[in-house]
């Protein structure tokens, strides 16, 4: 008797993890992918089933697409779909009721989804998917033997879809709101290109077609580096030192000759809003190609050491290199070509901050870009 009561002592306590974990799934939710995945991987651990699978609606509420699974086959996901009311699964959906069986194929409902691996699975229970009223999907477990599932089996399923229809809705919301704020950035930063290449016609003194490309295209490709961070983690913040590391990598490989040139970042981080990012993008591509320009030639190796310091106040963004320094008789405010009047405006005008361009006291040039924090805007 007593080996019972820890059995099940032990299986009510399991259980309850896997409900706590799944309610912080829906207070953290930000990944819709993580969390389908960690739905069905600890609801297949708490109910000793082996599948656990989910379907949501398609834009048009027509079929059931494969979402998650644990026993499917994995390059079904996303593919693979019941059409409404088709199967099992989809019966529950479109009917709003629970579906247990201990033999899946004998029950006239069953449909069998070609190269889903699923002809391995004997019994199966399915529940609707339901959030503030509305069916989103359908959820099943499924056993390889034959099974009668029990009450408790059933309280804990519906417990566990009910929670996961909120943290799918939940994901849902984030990931929609992200993709529309990534929309929003795309336009602005497309519309700062194009200000960005009127201005390098205007003033091509000097530069070539192809010099006025090269440098556009490695504007547009330190946009597209927060973007693309964005759009990876499904985040609105991109962290500085990362994005200072992308920026360099792409910068350095498109200017130099046989990668001669290495690019070291170091100090502090920080997580920056999206279109402070990408003004620290712009930026951070300037003062490289600067250096990479006039103070280190394209055959000239080198180094270039960037580093990020916090203070209460303020950031300091540190770029030196170790190759010729400035020109003799440079001054920053009657020799700024585009990029340092880019720094200047972007720094100075529109962050209040301040930038200094100098020869560093152990050789080469030393760019201090200082910004205050409290300009950075959420």
């Amino acid at each position: 008797m007593a080996a019972i009561t820890n059995r099940l002592l032990k299986q009510k306590t399991e259980q309850l993890a896997a409900v706590r974990e799944i309610s912080r799934a829906i207070a953290e939710a930000q990944d819709l992918d993580t969390t389908l995945e960690l739905i069905t991987q600890r609801t297949t651990g708490v109910m000793g089933v082996q599948s656990c699978s989910l379907y949501l609606y398609d834009d048009q509420e027509t079929a059931l697409v494969l979402a998650a699974s644990t026993g499917l086959n994995q390059a079904g996901i996303g593919h693979m779909s019941l059409a409404k009311g088709e199967g099992l699964t989809g019966w529950a959906a479109e009917h709003s009721q629970l579906v247990a069986v201990a033999n899946a194929e004998a029950d006239l409902r069953f449909h069998r989804m070609v190269g889903s691996g699923e002809s391995r699975f004997a019994s199966l229970m399915a529940l609707p998917l339901t959030t503030r009223g509305k069916v989103i999907g359908a959820a099943n477990v499924q056993t390889t033997l034959h099974h009668t599932f029990s009450d408790d089996e059933i309280e804990l399923f519906s417990i566990i879809t009910d929670l996961a229809a909120t943290a799918i809705e939940k994901a849902r919301l984030v990931q929609n709101a992200v993709v529309r704020e990534i929309h929003h950035r795309v336009k602005n930063n497309l519309q700062t290109i194009a200000m960005l290449l009127r201005l390098q016609v205007a003033q091509a003194d000097g530069l070539t077609p192809e010099d006025i490309l090269h440098e556009t295209i490695n504007r547009v490709l330190s946009i597209a580096t927060v973007h693309e961070i964005l759009a990876h983690e499904r985040q609105t913040h991109v962290g500085l030192k990362r994005l200072i590391k992308q920026v360099s990598q792409i910068i350095v490989s498109s200017m130099t000759i046989n990668e001669l040139v290495s690019v070291s970042v170091g100090g502090d981080d920080l997580q920056l809003p999206s279109q402070f990012a990408t003004n620290l993008a712009l930026i951070t591509n300037e003062l490289l190609q600067n250096a990479l320009e006039h103070s280190l030639t394209h055959q000239q190796e080198g180094e270039i050491q960037i580093y990020l310091a916090l203070t209460q106040t303020d950031l300091l963004i540190t770029v030196t290199d170790n190759g010729l320094g400035l020109p003799q008789g440079f001054a920053l405010e009657a020799d700024s070509g585009l990029g340092l009047e880019l720094i200047h405006t972007m720094v100075v005008e529109d962050l209040g901050g301040s930038f200094t361009l100098e020869d560093a006291p152990e050789g080469g040039a030393r760019a201090v870009v200082n910004v205050p924090l409290a300009s950075i805007k959420e």
